[in-house]
């Protein structure tokens, strides 16, 4: 019970944070989007007597301590090779008592998947984090980089591994239908690194701006070797649209995270540099700045459009009028029905614990510290301050909603008809549903897991030429 427990915890916060992570070349860029494979919370846990053993005889100073590059390396080159005995046998007693072989040998398939060919170990890091000690490695496949993130205790043991995806390279592209050129937003002291794409031949072009989903999110929002922002900023292009798509700021500057993390600094701080940065353009057309924002950046579009005149109009992308934490249930309660081994008894505990987490999310105030469903409670508290369906019913402005019909994360039959039904009487809203795409908006394959993101695809042809039509008419 306490395996599947923990498992439905681990999916509650993936489902939620489900993206992607970069790494370009240089050191500011540390990948921080991570799928966590194991990580423990000794808040409300009391080891237990072999663990404490464990630790008595292995207490080490971090000075004294084996090289733990070398042990990282080891076991990723191991992992490389399917070999997972000892990766596991390196976890701490507490997180072998969470956590299968089994599932870490899954989590690992599931992050390879549509990598490609493994070509070579990229990059080993470090850094103190008391009372850890984290050493990144980025190794390099062919359709991208995939970082595994190691926490050591002082045992020399792991409490945590993590997987992201670590884009190896910056891909400004130019050609005869569009040109590309890196751009900087942010101030001076910690700049943030984007692209600004440009239609060829067309002076002042309308411009958009890409808001990320959930999580932490390179300029591309790559997941696996899918780039769904770099297929829609080079569809536009070519009918006449400019855009700019950026790392988010905790990519970039990870050790700049706040203890008391909000929606502010996970997103709309990013796409405030944004909108300064498109203001202050000469290339563009600032009356017609548009947001398109995909998952919790299409939820987080009106609140972003209410906060700024220049924005003319906005896209919602698989966005919802619901809440974060409903959505999450939901998702969760999906899960729980695809997993095998589950008593009746054990699914009704486990309902009862979502509830009770949703329950104290919606009842959180601002001196909350609590983590709930993986996140802190300060995080939810802010995202608690917007009242979406309020702010986007009172605006004005063109407003454009797609969704994918094979959506299993944002649910047709709830999100998408929970817009419809909120702007039922609405004037300024287009509607568009796409049959068989997914959260991506790419031809879905079938599978309802993020495994269905490691097949490589792009951005549907037909939701790009919608949006170009719409923002045409629009301008």
């Amino acid at each position: 019970m306490k395996r599947i427990v923990a498992f439905i915890i681990f999916l509650c916060f993936l489902l939620i944070m489900t993206g992607c992570s970069a790494k370009e070349d240089g050191d500011k860029n540390e990948a921080e989007n991570e799928t966590s494979i194991t990580e423990v919370n000794h808040e409300n846990e009391t080891k237990g007597e072999d663990e404490q053993e464990e630790n008595n005889k292995n207490i080490m100073s971090f000075e004294d301590e084996l090289d733990l590059e070398a042990l990282s390396e080891e076991l990723s080159m191991q992992m490389v090779d399917e070999d997972f005995d000892e990766v596991y046998d390196t976890l701490s007693l507490l997180v072998r008592a969470q956590m299968s072989k089994e599932a870490l040998e899954q989590a690992w398939n599931t992050n390879v998947t549509g990598l490609g060919e493994f070509i070579k170990l990229y990059e080993i890091t470090q850094e103190e984090s008391d009372p850890y000690r984290i050493v990144k490695v980025i190794l390099q496949f062919e359709n991208n980089g995939l970082q595994i993130a190691y926490t050591y205790n002082k045992s020399g043991k792991l409490d945590g591994l993590w997987f992201s995806y670590a884009p190896i390279t910056a891909e400004v592209e130019s050609n005869d239908t569009f040109k590309e050129i890196e751009i900087n937003i942010g101030d001076e002291e910690y700049p943030v690194d984007g692209i600004l794409t440009l239609p060829q031949g067309i002076e002042k072009p309308p411009v958009v701006i890409l808001v990320h989903g959930s999580g932490t999110h390179d300029m591309n929002e790559s997941i696996g070797p899918n780039k769904p922002f770099r297929d829609i900023a080079h569809g536009l292009a070519r009918q006449g649209i400019a855009s700019i798509r950026y790392h988010e700021f905790l990519l970039q500057y990870p050790k700049q995270m706040p203890q008391a993390f909000t929606i502010y600094d996970d997103s709309l701080n990013d796409v405030e540099r944004a909108i300064d940065f498109t203001l202050n353009s000469d290339q563009v057309d600032t009356d017609n700045i548009y947001i398109i924002g995909h998952s919790l950046g299409g939820m987080l579009a009106p609140k972003i459009a209410s906060d700024h005149e220049a924005v003319a109009g906005i896209v919602i992308l698989a966005g919802s009028p619901r809440k974060l934490e409903d959505i999450s249930f939901d998702q969760n309660l999906a899960v729980l029905d695809t997993t095998p081994d589950v008593t009746t008894e054990q699914r009704d505990q486990i309902i009862a614990m979502l509830d009770d987490q949703l329950n104290k999310i919606k009842g959180l105030t601002e001196d909350d510290t609590d983590t709930l469903l993986g996140i802190p409670a300060s995080y939810w508290y802010s995202l608690n301050q917007i009242n979406t369906p309020e702010i986007v019913a009172n605006l004005d402005i063109p407003i454009f909603i797609g969704q994918g019909s094979a959506d299993w994360q944002v649910y047709p039959e709830k999100d998408y008809a929970g817009w419809m039904e909120l702007l039922a009487d609405k004037d300024n809203v287009t509607f568009k549903l796409y049959d068989n795409l997914n959260h991506l908006f790419m031809t879905s394959n079938g599978k309802t897991d993020v495994s269905e993101y490691n097949i490589q695809s792009t951005v549907d042809q037909k939701v790009i030429d919608d949006m170009a039509e719409w923002i045409n008419q629009n301008q």
